[in-house]
């Protein structure tokens, strides 16, 4: 993880609130809510390096590989 990364995120986070912000006071509670939720995902988001975690397929080939063995192709 790195802080720098994390903090540049959270920069370009902090500027999205703030332009963003004024636009969305006529909208409802629920709207702003999302609107902050997606934003944090995004920032938790950008401690993990995603480019390294395991995906779904490597999932699937955990769980069958095995399976297949036993089989039979």
């Amino acid at each position: 993880m790195e802080w720098g990364q994390f903090f540049g995120t959270a920069s370009v986070v902090a500027v999205i609130v703030i332009l963003q912000w004024p636009r969305m006071k006529d909208y409802s509670k629920r709207d702003k809510g999302g609107f902050i939720a997606l934003l944090l995902i995004g920032l938790i988001l950008s401690l993990f390096n995603l480019q390294h975690i395991k995906g779904p397929l490597d999932l699937e080939k955990a769980i069958f590989h095995p399976i297949s063995r036993i089989i039979g192709k």
